[in-house]
Protein backbone atom coordinates (compact mmCIF):
# COMPACT_ATOMS: atom_id res chain seq x y z
CA UNK A 1 0.00 0.00 0.00
CA UNK A 2 1.25 3.69 -0.91
CA UNK A 3 2.57 5.35 2.37
CA UNK A 4 -0.22 7.97 2.21
CA UNK A 5 -2.92 5.78 1.93
CA UNK A 6 -1.46 3.91 4.79
CA UNK A 7 -1.12 6.85 7.11
CA UNK A 8 -4.54 8.01 5.99
CA UNK A 9 -5.84 4.28 7.15
CA UNK A 10 -4.40 4.74 10.32
CA UNK A 11 -5.41 7.63 11.39
CA UNK A 12 -9.02 6.89 9.88
CA UNK A 13 -8.36 3.07 12.77
CA UNK A 14 -7.44 5.49 15.50
CA UNK A 15 -10.70 8.30 15.19
CA UNK A 16 -12.82 4.72 14.08
CA UNK A 17 -11.71 3.22 17.55
CA UNK A 18 -12.72 6.51 19.60
CA UNK A 19 -15.59 6.64 18.21
CA UNK A 20 -16.61 3.09 18.45
CA UNK A 21 -15.87 3.60 22.22
CA UNK A 22 -18.66 6.38 21.94
CA UNK A 23 -20.92 3.50 20.72
CA UNK A 24 -20.96 4.98 17.48
CA UNK A 25 -22.56 3.03 15.13
CA UNK A 26 -20.39 2.12 11.48
CA UNK A 27 -22.97 3.92 9.46
CA UNK A 28 -22.30 7.36 12.19
CA UNK A 29 -18.83 6.97 11.43
CA UNK A 30 -18.66 6.45 7.46
CA UNK A 31 -20.65 10.18 8.14
CA UNK A 32 -18.38 11.80 10.14
CA UNK A 33 -15.42 10.50 7.61
CA UNK A 34 -16.78 11.71 4.78
CA UNK A 35 -16.62 15.50 6.11
CA UNK A 36 -12.72 14.46 6.09
CA UNK A 37 -12.43 12.71 3.01
CA UNK A 38 -13.73 12.97 -0.09
CA UNK A 39 -13.94 9.35 -1.51
CA UNK A 40 -16.47 6.89 -2.70
CA UNK A 41 -18.34 5.12 0.01
CA UNK A 42 -16.62 1.90 -0.51
CA UNK A 43 -13.72 3.37 0.96
CA UNK A 44 -15.18 5.28 4.07
CA UNK A 45 -17.02 2.39 4.76
CA UNK A 46 -13.04 0.35 4.64
CA UNK A 47 -11.75 3.54 6.24
CA UNK A 48 -14.47 3.29 9.38
CA UNK A 49 -13.65 -0.78 9.63
CA UNK A 50 -9.93 -0.03 9.73
CA UNK A 51 -9.02 -2.43 7.22
CA UNK A 52 -6.54 -2.59 4.79
CA UNK A 53 -7.84 -3.96 1.17
CA UNK A 54 -5.83 -7.10 1.74
CA UNK A 55 -7.97 -7.77 4.62
CA UNK A 56 -11.78 -6.80 2.88
CA UNK A 57 -10.42 -9.10 0.08
CA UNK A 58 -9.76 -12.01 1.90
CA UNK A 59 -13.07 -11.66 3.62
CA UNK A 60 -14.56 -11.22 0.58
CA UNK A 61 -13.42 -14.55 -0.50
CA UNK A 62 -13.95 -16.17 2.93
CA UNK A 63 -17.70 -15.86 2.56
CA UNK A 64 -18.27 -17.52 -0.94
CA UNK A 65 -19.97 -20.34 0.44
CA UNK A 66 -18.47 -22.58 -2.65
CA UNK A 67 -15.18 -20.96 -2.05
CA UNK A 68 -14.81 -20.47 -6.06
CA UNK A 69 -14.93 -16.16 -5.16
CA UNK A 70 -11.79 -15.13 -6.73
CA UNK A 71 -11.69 -10.79 -6.14
CA UNK A 72 -8.12 -9.41 -6.22
CA UNK A 73 -6.84 -6.50 -4.40
CA UNK A 74 -6.43 -4.49 -7.56
CA UNK A 75 -9.78 -5.69 -9.09
CA UNK A 76 -11.26 -4.36 -5.98
CA UNK A 77 -9.22 -1.03 -5.91
CA UNK A 78 -10.92 -0.54 -9.13
CA UNK A 79 -14.95 -1.03 -7.22
CA UNK A 80 -13.37 1.82 -4.61
CA UNK A 81 -12.48 4.46 -7.59
CA UNK A 82 -15.61 4.23 -9.91
CA UNK A 83 -17.24 5.89 -11.44
CA UNK A 84 -14.22 8.35 -11.31
CA UNK A 85 -11.82 5.58 -12.47
CA UNK A 86 -11.79 1.83 -12.52
CA UNK A 87 -15.17 -0.64 -12.73
CA UNK A 88 -18.27 -0.68 -11.24
CA UNK A 89 -18.97 -3.57 -8.88
CA UNK A 90 -22.14 -5.92 -9.75
CA UNK A 91 -24.88 -5.63 -7.27
CA UNK A 92 -23.80 -8.94 -5.97
CA UNK A 93 -20.67 -7.86 -5.26
CA UNK A 94 -22.18 -4.93 -3.11
CA UNK A 95 -24.24 -6.93 -1.63
CA UNK A 96 -21.52 -8.96 0.09
CA UNK A 97 -19.43 -5.44 1.03
CA UNK A 98 -22.60 -4.61 3.18
CA UNK A 99 -22.35 -8.25 4.93
CA UNK A 100 -18.29 -7.27 5.49
CA UNK A 101 -19.41 -3.70 6.31
CA UNK A 102 -22.06 -4.26 8.90
CA UNK A 103 -24.39 -2.41 6.59
CA UNK A 104 -27.32 -1.40 3.83
CA UNK A 105 -25.84 -2.42 0.16
CA UNK A 106 -27.57 1.01 -0.53
CA UNK A 107 -25.27 3.23 1.70
CA UNK A 108 -22.52 1.67 -0.62
CA UNK A 109 -23.49 2.77 -4.07
CA UNK A 110 -23.29 6.97 -5.02
CA UNK A 111 -26.59 8.06 -6.35
CA UNK A 112 -25.13 8.29 -9.86
CA UNK A 113 -23.84 4.60 -9.65
CA UNK A 114 -27.30 3.62 -8.15
CA UNK A 115 -28.69 4.90 -11.25
CA UNK A 116 -26.44 2.79 -13.72
CA UNK A 117 -27.77 -1.06 -12.31
CA UNK A 118 -30.81 -2.66 -13.95
CA UNK A 119 -33.83 -3.11 -12.11
CA UNK A 120 -33.53 -5.87 -10.68
CA UNK A 121 -30.25 -5.26 -9.25
CA UNK A 122 -31.48 -2.13 -7.69
CA UNK A 123 -34.21 -4.39 -6.05
CA UNK A 124 -31.18 -6.45 -4.49
CA UNK A 125 -29.28 -3.46 -3.41
CA UNK A 126 -32.93 -1.78 -1.71
CA UNK A 127 -33.52 -5.69 -0.15
CA UNK A 128 -29.38 -5.67 1.13
CA UNK A 129 -29.15 -5.06 4.91
CA UNK A 130 -26.73 -6.43 7.01
CA UNK A 131 -26.56 -3.10 9.94
CA UNK A 132 -27.99 -6.15 13.03
CA UNK A 133 -24.42 -7.41 12.50
CA UNK A 134 -23.01 -4.09 14.48
CA UNK A 135 -22.81 -4.85 18.18
CA UNK A 136 -24.11 -0.97 18.50
CA UNK A 137 -27.02 -0.91 15.80
CA UNK A 138 -30.58 -0.74 18.04
CA UNK A 139 -32.88 -1.63 15.61
CA UNK A 140 -36.33 0.36 16.06
CA UNK A 141 -39.15 -2.54 17.33
CA UNK A 142 -42.49 -0.85 18.11
CA UNK A 143 -46.22 -1.66 17.67
CA UNK A 144 -48.25 -0.09 14.63
CA UNK A 145 -50.09 2.92 15.33
CA UNK A 146 -53.57 1.98 16.97
CA UNK A 147 -56.03 4.90 17.63
CA UNK A 148 -56.05 5.34 21.86
CA UNK A 149 -52.46 3.05 22.15
CA UNK A 150 -49.77 5.01 23.79
CA UNK A 151 -46.30 5.06 22.59
CA UNK A 152 -46.83 3.42 19.22
CA UNK A 153 -45.28 5.05 16.17
CA UNK A 154 -47.59 6.04 13.47
CA UNK A 155 -47.13 4.84 9.94
CA UNK A 156 -45.97 7.68 7.01
CA UNK A 157 -48.99 9.95 5.85
CA UNK A 158 -50.59 9.17 2.62
CA UNK A 159 -49.16 12.60 1.66
CA UNK A 160 -45.54 12.80 2.59
CA UNK A 161 -44.40 15.46 4.38
CA UNK A 162 -41.84 18.13 3.00
CA UNK A 163 -38.87 16.44 4.24
CA UNK A 164 -39.98 13.01 3.03
CA UNK A 165 -40.38 14.82 -0.83
CA UNK A 166 -37.11 16.08 -0.24
CA UNK A 167 -36.32 12.52 0.18
CA UNK A 168 -38.60 11.13 -2.69
CA UNK A 169 -36.97 13.89 -5.07
CA UNK A 170 -33.28 12.76 -4.27
CA UNK A 171 -34.44 8.51 -4.80
CA UNK A 172 -36.16 9.41 -8.05
CA UNK A 173 -33.15 11.36 -9.22
CA UNK A 174 -30.64 8.09 -8.09
CA UNK A 175 -33.56 6.17 -10.04
CA UNK A 176 -34.17 7.93 -13.24
CA UNK A 177 -31.62 9.73 -15.14
CA UNK A 178 -33.64 10.83 -18.19
CA UNK A 179 -35.20 14.51 -17.14
CA UNK A 180 -38.65 13.83 -18.03
CA UNK A 181 -39.20 10.32 -17.23
CA UNK A 182 -37.93 11.41 -13.84
CA UNK A 183 -40.55 13.88 -13.47
CA UNK A 184 -43.46 11.61 -14.54
CA UNK A 185 -41.69 8.76 -11.80
CA UNK A 186 -41.78 11.47 -9.12
CA UNK A 187 -46.00 12.36 -9.71
CA UNK A 188 -46.62 8.73 -9.83
CA UNK A 189 -44.55 8.06 -6.83
CA UNK A 190 -46.31 11.30 -5.14
CA UNK A 191 -49.81 9.62 -6.17
CA UNK A 192 -48.69 6.18 -4.96
CA UNK A 193 -47.53 7.23 -1.39
CA UNK A 194 -43.97 8.20 -1.22
CA UNK A 195 -40.71 6.20 -1.85
CA UNK A 196 -41.90 2.63 -0.93
CA UNK A 197 -43.74 3.03 -4.31
CA UNK A 198 -40.51 3.30 -6.29
CA UNK A 199 -39.37 -0.44 -5.86
CA UNK A 200 -43.08 -1.01 -7.41
CA UNK A 201 -43.02 1.44 -10.26
CA UNK A 202 -39.38 0.81 -11.54
CA UNK A 203 -41.04 -2.57 -12.84
CA UNK A 204 -43.34 -0.61 -15.56
CA UNK A 205 -42.61 0.23 -18.75
CA UNK A 206 -42.45 3.71 -20.46
CA UNK A 207 -45.91 3.41 -22.05
CA UNK A 208 -47.23 1.66 -18.90
CA UNK A 209 -45.88 4.74 -16.73
CA UNK A 210 -47.73 7.43 -18.98
CA UNK A 211 -50.87 4.97 -19.12
CA UNK A 212 -51.10 5.49 -15.15
CA UNK A 213 -50.10 8.95 -14.95
CA UNK A 214 -53.04 9.62 -17.30
CA UNK A 215 -55.77 7.68 -15.09
CA UNK A 216 -54.33 9.57 -12.00
CA UNK A 217 -55.04 13.02 -13.75
CA UNK A 218 -58.34 12.27 -14.88
CA UNK A 219 -57.07 13.23 -18.46
CA UNK A 220 -59.28 10.07 -20.07
CA UNK A 221 -61.67 7.80 -19.59
CA UNK A 222 -59.95 4.54 -17.77
CA UNK A 223 -59.45 1.68 -20.31
CA UNK A 224 -58.85 -1.88 -20.27
CA UNK A 225 -55.35 -1.51 -20.40
CA UNK A 226 -54.77 1.29 -17.56
CA UNK A 227 -57.02 -1.88 -15.63
CA UNK A 228 -54.40 -4.57 -16.69
CA UNK A 229 -51.76 -2.13 -15.16
CA UNK A 230 -53.64 -1.78 -12.35
CA UNK A 231 -54.14 -5.37 -11.77
CA UNK A 232 -50.79 -6.12 -12.33
CA UNK A 233 -49.61 -3.41 -9.35
CA UNK A 234 -51.49 -5.05 -7.28
CA UNK A 235 -50.16 -8.58 -7.94
CA UNK A 236 -46.67 -7.15 -7.73
CA UNK A 237 -47.58 -5.53 -4.50
CA UNK A 238 -48.35 -8.94 -3.09
CA UNK A 239 -45.22 -10.50 -3.96
CA UNK A 240 -43.41 -6.77 -2.18
CA UNK A 241 -45.22 -8.34 0.72
CA UNK A 242 -43.96 -11.77 0.85
CA UNK A 243 -40.06 -10.65 0.65
CA UNK A 244 -40.32 -7.11 2.72
CA UNK A 245 -43.00 -7.00 4.64
CA UNK A 246 -46.00 -4.67 5.37
CA UNK A 247 -44.58 -1.51 6.57
CA UNK A 248 -43.57 -1.38 2.94
CA UNK A 249 -46.83 -1.85 1.32
CA UNK A 250 -49.33 0.03 3.98
CA UNK A 251 -48.45 3.46 2.35
CA UNK A 252 -48.80 2.28 -1.61
CA UNK A 253 -52.00 0.17 -0.99
CA UNK A 254 -53.71 3.09 1.15
CA UNK A 255 -52.70 5.53 -1.76
CA UNK A 256 -53.31 3.02 -4.24
CA UNK A 257 -56.97 2.55 -2.90
CA UNK A 258 -57.40 6.55 -2.92
CA UNK A 259 -56.83 6.35 -6.70
CA UNK A 260 -58.85 3.44 -7.29
CA UNK A 261 -62.21 5.15 -5.17
CA UNK A 262 -61.46 8.52 -6.95
CA UNK A 263 -61.84 6.72 -10.60
CA UNK A 264 -64.39 4.81 -9.36
CA UNK A 265 -66.42 8.66 -9.12
CA UNK A 266 -65.73 9.19 -12.90
CA UNK A 267 -68.99 9.46 -14.50
CA UNK A 268 -68.24 7.54 -17.67
CA UNK A 269 -67.01 4.23 -16.76
CA UNK A 270 -68.77 1.13 -18.70
CA UNK A 271 -70.31 -1.59 -16.19
CA UNK A 272 -67.56 -3.94 -17.49
CA UNK A 273 -64.94 -1.53 -15.94
CA UNK A 274 -66.44 -0.36 -13.31
CA UNK A 275 -66.65 -3.93 -12.12
CA UNK A 276 -62.63 -4.39 -12.98
CA UNK A 277 -61.86 -0.88 -10.46
CA UNK A 278 -64.30 -2.38 -7.53
CA UNK A 279 -62.25 -5.68 -8.13
CA UNK A 280 -58.93 -3.72 -7.86
CA UNK A 281 -60.83 -1.52 -4.98
CA UNK A 282 -61.38 -5.27 -3.31
CA UNK A 283 -57.79 -6.50 -3.71
CA UNK A 284 -56.11 -3.67 -2.28
CA UNK A 285 -58.59 -3.64 0.67
CA UNK A 286 -58.26 -7.32 1.06
CA UNK A 287 -53.97 -6.34 0.87
CA UNK A 288 -54.25 -3.79 3.40
CA UNK A 289 -56.09 -5.46 5.88
CA UNK A 290 -53.43 -8.31 6.13
CA UNK A 291 -51.18 -5.96 6.40
CA UNK A 292 -52.72 -4.30 9.05
CA UNK A 293 -53.28 -7.89 10.78
CA UNK A 294 -49.31 -8.13 9.68
CA UNK A 295 -48.62 -5.66 12.16
CA UNK A 296 -50.62 -6.74 14.67
CA UNK A 297 -53.28 -3.74 14.17
CA UNK A 298 -56.46 -5.65 14.60
CA UNK A 299 -58.71 -2.34 14.69
CA UNK A 300 -56.89 -1.19 11.00
CA UNK A 301 -57.45 -5.11 9.80
CA UNK A 302 -60.93 -5.17 10.63
CA UNK A 303 -61.57 -2.10 9.05
CA UNK A 304 -60.08 -2.55 5.83
CA UNK A 305 -61.82 -6.05 5.56
CA UNK A 306 -65.20 -4.51 6.36
CA UNK A 307 -64.67 -2.59 3.68
CA UNK A 308 -63.73 -5.11 1.53
CA UNK A 309 -66.93 -6.92 2.11
CA UNK A 310 -68.96 -3.99 1.49
CA UNK A 311 -67.49 -3.93 -1.96
CA UNK A 312 -67.88 -7.97 -2.46
CA UNK A 313 -71.64 -7.33 -1.76
CA UNK A 314 -72.26 -4.63 -4.06
CA UNK A 315 -70.23 -7.41 -6.63
CA UNK A 316 -72.59 -9.62 -5.72
CA UNK A 317 -68.67 -12.20 -5.71
CA UNK A 318 -69.77 -14.92 -2.83
CA UNK A 319 -66.15 -16.13 -3.41
CA UNK A 320 -64.67 -12.54 -2.26
CA UNK A 321 -67.36 -12.24 0.83
CA UNK A 322 -66.01 -16.13 2.12
CA UNK A 323 -61.80 -14.77 1.45
CA UNK A 324 -62.47 -12.17 3.82
CA UNK A 325 -64.68 -13.51 6.00
CA UNK A 326 -62.16 -16.64 6.67
CA UNK A 327 -59.07 -14.08 6.76
CA UNK A 328 -61.11 -12.62 9.70
CA UNK A 329 -61.72 -16.41 11.49
CA UNK A 330 -57.85 -16.68 11.21
CA UNK A 331 -57.28 -13.12 12.47
CA UNK A 332 -59.33 -13.97 15.25
CA UNK A 333 -57.99 -17.26 15.88
CA UNK A 334 -54.54 -15.64 16.43
CA UNK A 335 -56.09 -13.12 19.22
CA UNK A 336 -57.56 -16.27 20.72
CA UNK A 337 -61.35 -14.78 20.26
CA UNK A 338 -62.94 -18.33 19.58
CA UNK A 339 -65.98 -17.11 19.44
CA UNK A 340 -65.46 -14.52 16.34
CA UNK A 341 -63.29 -17.04 14.90
CA UNK A 342 -66.29 -19.92 14.66
CA UNK A 343 -68.85 -17.13 13.59
CA UNK A 344 -66.18 -16.08 10.42
CA UNK A 345 -65.43 -19.73 9.80
CA UNK A 346 -69.47 -20.41 9.30
CA UNK A 347 -70.21 -17.17 6.84
CA UNK A 348 -66.92 -18.26 4.97
CA UNK A 349 -68.44 -21.86 4.38
CA UNK A 350 -71.29 -20.61 3.37
CA UNK A 351 -70.50 -18.21 0.86
CA UNK A 352 -68.05 -20.12 -0.25
CA UNK A 353 -70.39 -23.22 -0.93
CA UNK A 354 -72.11 -20.34 -2.77
CA UNK A 355 -69.42 -19.90 -4.78
CA UNK A 356 -69.03 -22.63 -6.30
CA UNK A 357 -65.37 -21.76 -6.97
CA UNK A 358 -63.67 -25.18 -5.61
CA UNK A 359 -60.10 -23.04 -5.29
CA UNK A 360 -62.32 -21.00 -3.11
CA UNK A 361 -63.40 -23.82 -0.89
CA UNK A 362 -60.14 -25.16 -0.55
CA UNK A 363 -58.99 -21.96 1.02
CA UNK A 364 -61.96 -21.80 3.72
CA UNK A 365 -61.79 -25.28 4.33
CA UNK A 366 -57.76 -24.81 4.91
CA UNK A 367 -59.20 -22.22 7.73
CA UNK A 368 -61.79 -24.43 9.09
CA UNK A 369 -58.67 -26.93 9.69
CA UNK A 370 -56.41 -24.64 11.26
CA UNK A 371 -59.32 -23.57 14.04
CA UNK A 372 -60.72 -27.09 14.41
CA UNK A 373 -57.11 -27.86 15.38
CA UNK A 374 -56.24 -24.81 17.04
CA UNK A 375 -59.33 -24.75 19.15
CA UNK A 376 -61.34 -28.12 19.25
CA UNK A 377 -57.93 -30.16 19.43
CA UNK A 378 -59.58 -32.79 17.43
CA UNK A 379 -58.19 -34.80 14.45
CA UNK A 380 -60.94 -33.09 11.96
CA UNK A 381 -59.06 -30.68 11.81
CA UNK A 382 -56.75 -32.90 9.67
CA UNK A 383 -59.54 -34.35 7.69
CA UNK A 384 -60.77 -30.39 6.55
CA UNK A 385 -56.84 -30.34 5.85
CA UNK A 386 -57.50 -33.51 3.44
CA UNK A 387 -60.37 -32.03 1.75
CA UNK A 388 -58.89 -28.84 1.33
CA UNK A 389 -55.59 -30.18 -0.33
CA UNK A 390 -58.04 -32.15 -2.81
CA UNK A 391 -60.17 -28.90 -3.74
CA UNK A 392 -56.76 -27.42 -4.26
CA UNK A 393 -55.61 -29.78 -6.79
CA UNK A 394 -58.62 -28.74 -8.99
CA UNK A 395 -57.63 -27.50 -12.88
CA UNK A 396 -57.51 -24.08 -13.35
CA UNK A 397 -59.32 -22.03 -15.72
CA UNK A 398 -61.04 -18.40 -16.47
CA UNK A 399 -62.70 -18.04 -13.37
CA UNK A 400 -60.50 -18.04 -11.07
CA UNK A 401 -59.76 -15.15 -8.77
CA UNK A 402 -56.23 -13.35 -8.62
CA UNK A 403 -56.67 -13.92 -4.71
CA UNK A 404 -55.93 -17.27 -4.76
CA UNK A 405 -52.85 -17.34 -6.88
CA UNK A 406 -51.27 -19.29 -3.90
CA UNK A 407 -53.84 -22.23 -3.77
CA UNK A 408 -51.85 -25.36 -4.85
CA UNK A 409 -51.56 -29.03 -3.13
CA UNK A 410 -48.16 -28.24 -1.87
CA UNK A 411 -49.27 -24.73 0.01
CA UNK A 412 -52.08 -26.12 1.38
CA UNK A 413 -50.42 -28.96 2.60
CA UNK A 414 -47.97 -27.38 4.83
CA UNK A 415 -50.58 -26.06 6.82
CA UNK A 416 -50.44 -29.74 8.08
CA UNK A 417 -47.45 -28.86 10.27
CA UNK A 418 -49.78 -26.39 12.01
CA UNK A 419 -52.53 -28.88 12.93
CA UNK A 420 -49.64 -31.41 14.43
CA UNK A 421 -48.16 -29.21 16.13
CA UNK A 422 -51.58 -27.83 17.76
CA UNK A 423 -52.90 -31.76 18.45
CA UNK A 424 -49.59 -32.18 19.89
CA UNK A 425 -48.48 -34.94 17.18
CA UNK A 426 -44.31 -34.09 17.32
CA UNK A 427 -43.39 -37.63 15.66
CA UNK A 428 -45.44 -36.18 12.38
CA UNK A 429 -44.76 -32.54 12.61
CA UNK A 430 -41.45 -32.27 12.86
CA UNK A 431 -40.26 -34.60 9.13
CA UNK A 432 -43.22 -32.97 7.59
CA UNK A 433 -41.73 -29.65 8.76
CA UNK A 434 -37.92 -30.65 7.36
CA UNK A 435 -39.57 -31.62 4.31
CA UNK A 436 -41.51 -28.75 4.05
CA UNK A 437 -38.55 -26.20 4.87
CA UNK A 438 -36.65 -28.12 2.47
CA UNK A 439 -39.05 -27.33 -0.54
CA UNK A 440 -39.95 -23.70 0.55
CA UNK A 441 -39.54 -20.64 -1.92
CA UNK A 442 -36.63 -18.32 -0.21
CA UNK A 443 -39.00 -15.51 -1.18
CA UNK A 444 -41.67 -16.44 1.10
CA UNK A 445 -40.15 -15.03 4.07
CA UNK A 446 -42.72 -14.59 6.60
CA UNK A 447 -44.28 -18.25 5.56
CA UNK A 448 -40.79 -19.48 6.49
CA UNK A 449 -40.53 -17.59 9.14
CA UNK A 450 -43.75 -18.99 10.99
CA UNK A 451 -43.10 -22.54 9.94
CA UNK A 452 -39.71 -22.49 11.16
CA UNK A 453 -41.62 -21.50 14.91
CA UNK A 454 -43.88 -24.33 14.20
CA UNK A 455 -40.82 -26.97 13.29
CA UNK A 456 -38.90 -25.63 16.82
CA UNK A 457 -42.98 -25.96 18.79
CA UNK A 458 -42.68 -29.72 17.45
CA UNK A 459 -38.98 -30.07 18.52
CA UNK A 460 -39.61 -28.62 22.28
CA UNK A 461 -42.52 -30.80 22.47
CA UNK A 462 -39.87 -33.47 21.95
CA UNK A 463 -37.78 -31.61 24.60
CA UNK A 464 -34.70 -31.15 21.50
CA UNK A 465 -34.14 -28.11 22.85
CA UNK A 466 -30.51 -27.37 20.36
CA UNK A 467 -32.71 -28.18 17.44
CA UNK A 468 -35.48 -26.18 18.82
CA UNK A 469 -33.13 -23.32 19.46
CA UNK A 470 -31.25 -23.10 15.90
CA UNK A 471 -34.91 -22.79 14.38
CA UNK A 472 -35.74 -20.12 16.40
CA UNK A 473 -32.79 -18.77 15.52
CA UNK A 474 -33.68 -19.32 11.61
CA UNK A 475 -37.01 -17.36 11.98
CA UNK A 476 -35.25 -14.15 14.08
CA UNK A 477 -32.97 -13.97 11.01
CA UNK A 478 -36.02 -13.71 8.45
CA UNK A 479 -36.95 -10.30 10.38
CA UNK A 480 -33.76 -9.03 9.07
CA UNK A 481 -35.61 -8.86 5.96
CA UNK A 482 -38.90 -8.61 6.56
CA UNK A 483 -41.53 -6.19 8.71
CA UNK A 484 -43.78 -8.84 10.27
CA UNK A 485 -44.72 -8.03 13.85
CA UNK A 486 -46.35 -10.96 14.36
CA UNK A 487 -43.49 -13.31 13.50
CA UNK A 488 -41.16 -11.04 16.08
CA UNK A 489 -44.21 -11.67 18.34
CA UNK A 490 -44.45 -15.55 17.61
CA UNK A 491 -40.66 -16.11 18.19
CA UNK A 492 -41.60 -14.63 21.49
CA UNK A 493 -43.97 -16.82 22.56
CA UNK A 494 -42.16 -19.70 21.49
CA UNK A 495 -39.20 -18.36 23.07
CA UNK A 496 -41.48 -18.51 26.44
CA UNK A 497 -42.08 -22.13 25.65
CA UNK A 498 -37.74 -22.43 26.66
CA UNK A 499 -37.74 -21.47 29.73
CA UNK A 500 -37.48 -24.86 31.77
CA UNK A 501 -34.22 -24.85 30.20
CA UNK A 502 -32.98 -21.41 30.15
CA UNK A 503 -29.59 -22.82 31.90
CA UNK A 504 -28.75 -24.87 28.56
CA UNK A 505 -25.84 -23.44 26.39
CA UNK A 506 -28.06 -23.36 23.52
CA UNK A 507 -31.17 -21.53 24.59
CA UNK A 508 -28.32 -18.45 26.19
CA UNK A 509 -26.86 -18.44 22.79
CA UNK A 510 -30.05 -18.32 21.38
CA UNK A 511 -31.07 -15.39 23.37
CA UNK A 512 -27.78 -14.07 23.03
CA UNK A 513 -28.21 -13.77 19.51
CA UNK A 514 -31.95 -12.04 19.82
CA UNK A 515 -30.92 -9.84 21.86
CA UNK A 516 -28.19 -8.43 19.29
CA UNK A 517 -31.45 -8.69 16.81
CA UNK A 518 -32.93 -6.33 19.23
CA UNK A 519 -35.82 -9.18 19.94
CA UNK A 520 -36.68 -8.82 24.07
CA UNK A 521 -37.28 -12.08 25.50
Amino acid sequence: MPGEGYRILLGCRRRSEALRACRLTFDQIAGVFALDHQVGPLRLYRYAHGRTAGDVVAAYNDLDPAGTATLRAARFYDYEAWPQAGRRPGAAAVAVFARIYQTTARRLVADEVYASYGVRDRDLIDRTDHRHLDPHYRREVSAPAIAGTKGTKALPPLVPAPTLCADLLRAVGAEEADVKRRELLFELALVLGGTPALGLLRHLTPPERERLAVAARHQHPIDAATLDVLENLTTRLWGMDETMGPQQIIPVADAKRALVQDLLKQGSLGPTSRDRLLRVYWSLSHLAGWAHYDLMDYQGATQRYEEGLAVAHELRAPALLAHLHSLSANMALYQGKPTVAMDHSFAAEGWAKNSGNRLQQSAVSLMTARISAGLRRDEGGLRFLDRAVDLAGDKRGDSDLRHLFWVNPERIARHAVFCLVELKQPDRAIPLAQKTLARADPSWNRERGILYLEYATALIQKREIPEASAAIDAAAQITLKHSSARLLHSIRQVRVQLRPWEDNKHVRDLDERLRLLSIPV
